[in-house]
């Protein structure tokens, strides 16, 4: 893992797939971010007590902390990242649900990058 210099934003990624783990990496590191990876929830727990992030993309289905629990338990820190959630299946009411426990906006997968783009330089500032 490397250490983000203080002139870059840094986003951490949560997403059990690898595929769009690449993808996403890939695009915010072209939009000039610095980017850490987790595998799911409780990964992402344990980088976010280490290193101070500008924003979190937060896949909702995952092994072992799925992104609602994820967000559950990141509403009790004193620091709370703006927080994108994704999801593959057009699932609106958990959609709500982690909009309601704190996540500022939405994609549902796959994500354009167009779509990427907008929401992560208006979000992640």
């Amino acid at each position: 893992m490397t250490v983000p210099m203080k002139s870059q934003k840094c986003i951490l990624i949560v997403d059990d797939d690898a595929d769009v783990l690449l993808f996403l990496e890939d695009r915010l590191n072209a939009l000039g971010y610095d980017v850490l990876t987790a595998g799911n929830g409780q990964e992402g727990l344990d980088v976010l007590q280490r290193q101070s992030v500008n924003g979190v993309l937060l896949d909702l289905d995952m092994p072992v902390m799925g992104g609602i629990t994820m967000l559950e338990k990141l509403g009790s820190c004193p620091t709370f990242p703006p927080v994108i959630v994704m999801s593959a299946n057009d699932h609106l009411a958990e959609l709500q649900q982690a909009v309601i426990k704190g996540a500022m906006d939405f994609f549902i997968k796959p994500i354009s990058q167009n779509a990427l783009t907008s929401k992560c330089l208006r979000l992640f500032q």
